[in-house]
């Protein structure tokens, strides 16, 4: 069991000799052993904070590699709105100590950039005869594009209107993204 003892060595009396006995100080250290998770992962950059799960031995220090994540080297706190976009390897290290070799342990950690984005159709009001309205977008890719009410002929892929099949009114067209990688879906709309 982990602990200080006393060892005492004695030699009991005997040939005219009283007894005798000594002692020596002896110390077990219990090995480090732990695990570490993050079970959120992956996390969306606009979420705060992720917080370590770490069962086993304390006192260890935490460490992410690459560089880029905000991580407490006490705690394992995570600041997510500090740490760069990425895919990480996060440490839990115990230093050598009370005769025990270093332990260390790993877990993944995924942060995921929050989608932003603006979409703008800078001609708007356009004729019918134009041929076709680009969108401007700014931000997060990967989106889709839909228009209200019905009658607008837009491509849901690039937000490319086709004018001449499109009916003639004012519509709202919407940029969506979805919920994915810890973040939730995310929208943004233009009038055309």
């Amino acid at each position: 069991t982990p602990g200080t003892y006393t060892v005492t060595y004695a030699i009991a009396a005997g040939g005219g000799c009283a007894a005798f006995s000594t002692t020596a100080s002896v110390t077990v250290t219990a090995a480090p052993s732990a695990s570490i998770s993050y079970a959120g992962t992956p996390y969306c950059s606009s979420a705060g904070t992720a917080a370590v799960t770490r069962t086993g031995s304390v006192g260890g220090t935490y460490s992410a590699a690459p560089a880029g994540l905000s991580i407490n080297a006490s705690t394992g706190l995570i600041t997510l709105g500090t740490s760069a976009p990425g895919s990480y390897t996060v440490t839990y290290l115990i230093a050598a100590g009370g005769g025990c070799a270093l332990f260390s342990t790993t877990a993944s950690v995924t942060v995921t950039a929050a989608p932003s984005a603006t979409i703008s159709y800078a001609g708007t009001p356009y004729c019918s005869s134009v041929g076709t309205a680009a969108v401007t977008r700014t931000g997060s890719a990967g989106g889709t594009y839909s228009a209200a009410p019905a009658g607008l002929s837009i491509n849901a892929s690039t937000g490319l209107i086709t004018l001449g099949s499109s009916t003639p009114g004012t519509d709202t067209v919407t940029y969506l993204i979805a919920a994915g990688g810890g973040c939730a879906s995310f929208s943004t709309t233009a009038s055309v």
